[in-house]
């Protein structure tokens, strides 16, 4: 969840929150540097990792640092990130106090402020909880641009959840399109590996395309067995260091010291070279988040109200999609065209037995064939 919220018009929100989420309360929480709302989080949702947007905080560093450093500004703004997406707790506090000496930022307050709070901001005490990715900069300031169309000083609570969850039904629409074209689509494997298919045929695109990422970059680790029973994981360049990886085959239990899986929910590089070694060519069950998978486009219809007028135009649309992804697929050869049209005629003879209109569906003029090829 990501609340946004301005200095001095705190009210009571965790506690409306819960009451809109049946008493739910989030996994995790980013908020703006609110101390008000910070203390009511800690209070009504005791359950709730609580964090500090990192956009919402660099957005201030303009006003905070650009006369203090001058020319050395970006310089250390380069360095700050640096620190940021450290993984040890360890290197990030060592690399902390060398950077405010190299800077002289001893007695700066926003320097000060933000040591104190560190733990609510930077990576290597967050990598433990999961944030889907919402962490990163450009996330956040996307989620910030897509609230700010229908948020306002003026703006009523009820109206605003009732905005958000019109832009959230229309996202799900088009990810639902998005998920038709894959499966029509061929993708591109990367890699050739079991995995790398088994992952293709249960994640949405983004999902896949992170994974991948990472099933890429194991083939450039070496695994070795340590005394324990773990494994040492590193790049195959570096003599020194790596992570550690422990994977129990019998429980289906992987864990790595990188925390990226329980960060984003996809398994890491060196969990997947591990994986690799022992001879697993699916991704176990356990690490397949039902955040990021696949939903079936005819389950999630199903579920939804087949008397709105608005579901009905949206079934249109996304049928306009099938049809495109139909027409451009059949068209790649002369055998595939022969069974689209096979079983489109089959098709269209069981449609035409079937009633014409249906209570409450107002009618939709069918789009012109030259709009969907």
């Amino acid at each position: 969840m990501y609340i946004m919220l301005k200095t001095g018009s705190f009210f009571p929100l965790p506690k409306v929150f819960l009451g809109f989420m049946n008493g739910k309360a989030p996994a995790t929480i980013l908020t703006d540097q609110n101390m008000c709302l910070k203390e009511a989080i800690d209070l009504e949702m005791l359950t709730t990792k609580h964090a500090l947007c990192i956009w919402m905080i660099v957005a201030k560093f303009p006003s905070w640092f650009n006369a203090v450093l001058g020319e050395r500004y970006n310089e250390w703004k380069a360095e700050f990130f640096r620190l940021y997406n450290l993984e040890l707790v360890e290197d990030f506090e060592l690399g902390w106090r060398d950077m405010v000496n190299s800077f002289g930022l001893h007695t700066n307050r926003h320097i000060i402020n933000l040591f104190t709070f560190r733990s609510l901001w930077a990576l290597p005490y967050l990598r433990s909880h999961f944030f889907a990715g919402l962490t990163a900069t450009s996330q956040s300031k996307s989620i910030n641009s897509f609230i700010q169309r229908f948020l306002s000083a003026q703006t009523r609570l009820a109206h605003f959840v009732e905005q958000g969850t019109s832009s959230v039904d229309f996202k799900d629409q088009r990810g639902e399109q998005q998920t038709m074209q894959q499966n029509l689509q061929n993708i591109s494997l990367k890699t050739g590996a079991p995995m790398e298919s088994h992952a293709s045929s249960v994640f949405t695109p983004f999902a896949f395309s992170k994974l991948q990422e990472q099933l890429v970059m194991a083939a450039h680790y070496a695994s070795f067995q340590m005394e324990d029973g773990g494994f040492l994981v590193r790049h195959h360049t570096k003599a020194e260091g790596g992570r550690k990886v422990y994977w129990s085959p019998r429980d289906g239990v992987i864990t790595c010291s990188c925390h990226l899986f329980e960060f984003s929910g996809i398994l890491c590089r060196h969990s997947l070279r591990v994986l690799s070694t022992g001879n697993c060519f699916q991704i176990p069950e356990r690490y397949l988040p039902v955040r990021w998978r696949r939903i079936s486009t005819s389950s999630s219809l199903k579920s939804r109200n087949s008397n709105s007028p608005d579901d009905h135009a949206e079934r249109v649309q996304l049928l306009q999609s099938m049809v495109s992804s139909l027409v451009t697929e059949s068209s790649k050869s002369k055998e595939r065209l022969d069974i689209a049209t096979e079983q489109v005629s089959a098709l269209l003879s069981r449609i035409r037995e079937q009633p014409i209109s249906s209570p409450g569906m107002r009618e939709i003029t069918p789009p012109a064939i030259e709009r969907i090829v």
